[in-house]
């Protein structure tokens, strides 16, 4: 019988939604008779291993814990910690140096999606659209004039390095911009400050399923807020429409945008990127690699839409790296 570890919680604002998203992972593979399931809780103050209820310390480094005088060590590993250090790589590098497979990309590839400037910087040279950008690696140093000369008014600000869309904002003044530049930095040591695309916002998500990829379904959200923040994803403040109302020409520009990033980047599991669609062009925002997992969460949606089962879809994410 494997060991299957579902790894949840991190260091980040994203904890939360982790542990829902993590919950709703193993109500799908517990019941699995060819499997051992149990919980790996990741967190800044302690890291255990909830195992038929009962509570062990995980060595994290080695990850690996003892019950009963024997070393358990997973055989595979569902990685649905959103933010550090589950998507940014740090998980993976660990996992990568005991020879443990996980459901995620490799620490490379997570790295380079989780730096959005970095990620954005990598799909404009496969000439894929997006909005101009501004990074701020300095919380103090950074001058207001100098940015409105080269990133205009409307515009969004953001952690370079987060998701969940926590610390996102839209500056609709010169008055507001710092003040939302310092709210992201206490989200992120880097900032990005970029230009205001106003269209069609949608989200697309991508699948293995017995190793091949599937674009499912397009959903398009209409938000109640200004912009698609946390209270929109995740406290029912938006409108998500699966399939959405999207021109021919949108969708086929946005599934060779996802297929041409795919087969020049070494991305794995289950994904999900963000467009905003400019007079039918779509324009990337960015890819999650670890997209939230919750019965709310686009994915799900997405799956069911395609007309797949959600317990066969996770699953098989596992039997795929086993």
């Amino acid at each position: 019988m494997k060991n299957i570890a579902v790894v949840l919680g991190g260091f980040s604002s994203e904890y939360d939604v982790s542990i829902k998203s993590g919950k709703f992972i193993l109500d799908n593979v517990i019941n699995n008779p060819d499997w051992n399931v149990f919980e790996v809780y990741i967190s800044k103050t302690k890291n255990t291993v909830n195992l038929n209820n009962f509570l062990f310390e995980l060595d994290y480094e080695n990850f690996l814990f003892k019950s009963k005088g024997q070393i358990i060590k997973p055989d595979a590993v569902f990685n649905i910690i959103h933010g550090s250090p589950g998507e940014n790589g740090d998980l993976a590098k660990i996992l990568e140096r005991n020879n443990i497979p996980q459901t995620g990309c490799s620490s490379y590839i997570s790295d380079l999606t989780f730096n959005k400037k970095k990620y954005i910087d990598f799909v404009s040279k496969l000439e894929i659209p997006s909005s101009k950008q501004l990074l701020l690696s300095d919380n103090k140093s950074y001058d207001i004039t100098k940015i409105i000369d080269k990133i205009n008014i409307p515009c969004i600000v953001k952690p370079n390095k987060g998701g969940s869309s926590i610390g996102v904002s839209k500056v609709n003044n010169m008055d507001e911009l710092q003040i939302k530049i310092k709210n992201a930095f206490k989200e992120s040591d880097e900032v990005l400050v970029e230009s205001f695309l106003s269209g069609q916002e949608v989200s697309v998500g991508v699948i293995q399923k017995k190793a091949n990829r599937i674009i499912l379904p397009i959903t398009e959200i209409i938000s109640e807020n200004e912009v698609f923040d946390y209270a929109a994803k995740y406290e029912g403040q938006s409108k998500e429409i699966t399939p959405g109302n999207i021109s021919i020409r949108s969708k086929e520009l946005i599934y060779n945008y996802i297929n041409t990033i795919y087969d020049n980047m070494d991305i794995r599991g289950i994904t999900r990127s963000e467009f905003i669609i400019v007079d039918e062009i779509p324009h990337i925002l960015e890819t999650n690699t670890i997209p939230g997992f919750t019965k709310q969460s686009i994915i799900p949606q997405q799956i069911k839409s395609y007309g797949l089962s959600v317990n066969e879809v996770i699953n098989d994410q596992i039997n795929l790296i086993l």
